[in-house]
């Protein structure tokens, strides 16, 4: 076969067409076409139409690739919509993940992924969230690819409070939407010591605020927690509620957030009590 030497005026023409030829002889009937330029290292994978002869060598037909964003002209794949041609651009994929998951109210969070398409460098990434209570998505920052295709957004404590969604566009590539599951700061406080039939203040904070949502207070009997308290958390996201303790011991009390559309359910760290005669 010989090899077509191409005119210096012609290197765009080269990188945009391909040319078919037939298997069988010409004329010969069922004969598939195929591509003249095979996908192979060293072989120019979009040759332009022959010069000379095409009226006696009918079964060349010239095949026009159209180039896309991923895999231009000036690449040595060719990439093209039309069906003579069996290249393609890999679709690429764009991936999304958030640390710590699920993250609690008011610490960083790390929203995270990688573009894997050409190119993969420098690439423009935005960050989309729905908050809560929303419902649309609106841009919350952007960023660029590192040389492998990495991306990361930082969000400072306080920006991630409650539950909502992300995603991320780039190269015309949306990620998957990624729920993120805040939990709220659930405070518990109260004296390490008390005395049998005497009263004790519970009291804590909860962030972000639930006012007027009910708290839980909860002791460990064996291997499971019963409610023995259920305060209000007032204006300002605070509760207070007094309980006496009826046998002496030590006793594990820990105060509950149920779960609702804006964090999940939520526990305090646990508090131990010594419960004297």
């Amino acid at each position: 076969m010989r090899r077509l030497i191409l005119p210096s005026s012609l290197p765009l023409l080269a990188a945009s067409l391909c040319v078919l030829a037939m298997l069988s002889p010409i004329g010969a009937a069922g004969s598939v076409p195929h591509i003249i330029c095979p996908q192979h290292a060293g072989v120019i994978t979009c040759c332009p139409p022959p010069t000379s002869g095409a009226k006696s060598r009918p079964h060349i037909i010239p095949c026009c690739p159209v180039p896309t964003n991923c895999c231009p002209a000036s690449t040595s794949t060719c990439c093209a919509q039309a069906t003579c041609c069996t290249a393609s651009c890999p679709p690429g994929a764009l991936t999304i993940a958030a640390s710590p998951e699920p993250s609690t109210a008011g610490r960083k969070v790390v929203i995270s992924g990688r573009l894997t398409s050409n190119p993969v460098a420098g690439v423009t990434v935005v960050l989309w969230r729905e908050l809560f209570g929303q419902s649309t998505f609106g841009q919350a920052a952007q960023t660029t690819t590192d040389s492998a295709g990495h991306y990361s957004f930082t969000l400072k404590p306080g920006m991630v409070n409650a539950d909502q969604q992300w995603y991320v566009t780039a190269s015309g590539l949306q990620s998957p939407t990624l729920h993120q599951f805040v939990n709220a700061v659930v405070g518990l406080a109260g004296l390490h010591t008390a005395i049998v039939g005497q009263k004790m203040l519970l009291r804590g904070h909860v962030t972000p605020s639930h006012a007027g949502q009910i708290v839980l207070i909860q002791q460990r009997k064996g291997s499971r927690w019963t409610v023995i308290a259920r305060p209000r958390l007032g204006n300002a996201s605070n509760y207070g509620v007094m309980h006496r303790f009826v046998r002496a011991g030590t006793v594990a009390l820990r105060a509950v957030l149920p779960g609702d559309a804006r964090n999940d359910r939520s526990d305090s760290s646990t508090l131990t009590v010594t419960v004297k005669p």
